[in-house]
C-alpha cells in the first residue's frame, strides 16, 4: 500500500483542537472532581491518573489517520508523522529553541512577579488549578515512578497530533503561527497564569517544527521544558 500524505485546512485543523479541548474539558470536569473525593488518593496522582486518560487518544487518533493514509508499516508510520534522526541542524535548532523557550518564560515569570509586587497584577500561579503538586516528601516520591509513564505519554501524544499529523498537513502561510495559536486554545481550561507562561512554548516549539519538519525536534523541546518545570514543582523549588 503506497502512502499518500492527504491536505488539512485550517478548519480542520481547529476541529481536531476543538474535539480534544472538549475532551480534557470533560475529564476536569466530570472525572477530576471524582478522583478529588477519594481519600486514598495523593492529590499528586490526580493529573497522573487524568494523563492516561488524555493523551493515549492522542496517540490512537495521530496513528490511526497516517495508517488510513497507508502508512503500513512502523517504518512508514514513523516517516508520516515526521519522526527523523536528529541531524546536526536539527540539534541546533533543538538547542536554540529551548533556549529560547526557558528564557522566555523567565523572562515572563520574573515580569509578572515584578509587577505582582507592585498590585498591578494579581500573583502569578505557576501550577494550574486542576494539578495539584505540593512538594513531595518522603515515600510520596515514589509517585514520580507512576508521573514518568504519564509525562512520556504526554509529550509523546502532543507532538504526534499536534505536530507529526496536524502542523505537517496544514495547508497555509504561517502555519505554525495558527498552530501555536491553537496549541494555547487548547490550554484555556487551565487558567489565565498557564497560558501566558506557556506563550515561549506556544510560539517557538511550532516555529521549531515549522522550520526542521522533524517531530523529534519538538518531542525534545517539549521534553524539557515540561520535566523540569514539573519536577521542580514535585520539589517544591517554584515560588507560588
Amino acid at each position: 500500500m503506497s502512502s499518500r500524505q492527504i491536505s488539512l485546512t485550517i478548519s480542520q485543523a481547529a476541529a481536531i483542537f476543538l474535539a480534544a479541548l472538549v475532551y480534557l474539558v470533560l475529564l476536569l470536569w466530570w472525572v477530576l472532581p471524582v478522583l478529588r473525593a477519594q481519600v486514598g488518593l495523593h492529590p499528586a496522582t490526580h493529573w497522573y491518573l487524568i494523563g492516561f486518560a488524555l493523551f493515549p487518544p492522542m496517540i490512537a487518533y495521530a496513528v490511526w489517520q497516517a495508517r488510513r493514509e497507508g502508512a503500513d508499516t512502523f517504518a512508514k508510520l514513523l516517516g508520516s508523522l515526521r519522526v527523523h534522526p536528529m541531524t546536526q541542524r536539527d540539534w541546533h535548532y533543538a538547542a536554540a529553541g529551548i533556549f529560547t523557550v526557558l528564557g522566555g518564560t523567565g523572562l515572563l515569570l520574573a515580569a509578572w512577579s515584578n509587577l505582582a509586587r507592585l498590585d498591578l497584577l494579581p500573583p502569578v500561579e505557576t501550577e494550574p488549578w486542576c494539578i495539584d503538586m505540593s512538594p513531595l516528601e518522603g515515600r510520596d516520591r515514589w509517585l514520580l515512578l507512576l508521573w514518568v509513564p504519564m509525562f512520556v505519554l504526554n509529550i509523546v501524544g502532543e507532538e504526534l497530533l499536534w505536530r507529526g499529523y496536524v502542523q505537517s498537513r496544514l495547508t497555509m502561510r504561517h502555519s505554525w503561527l495558527a498552530i501555536g495559536m491553537l496549541w494555547l486554545a487548547f490550554h484555556i481550561p487551565f487558567g489565565v497564569s498557564t497560558m501566558v507562561l506557556s506563550l515561549p512554548l506556544m510560539l517557538v516549539l511550532p516555529f521549531v517544527f515549522d522550520r526542521t519538519q522533524n517531530t523529534t525536534v519538538a518531542i525534545l523541546i517539549h521534553a524539557m521544558f515540561n520535566g523540569p518545570a514539573f519536577l521542580a514543582a514535585a520539589f517544591g523549588l517554584l515560588p507560588g
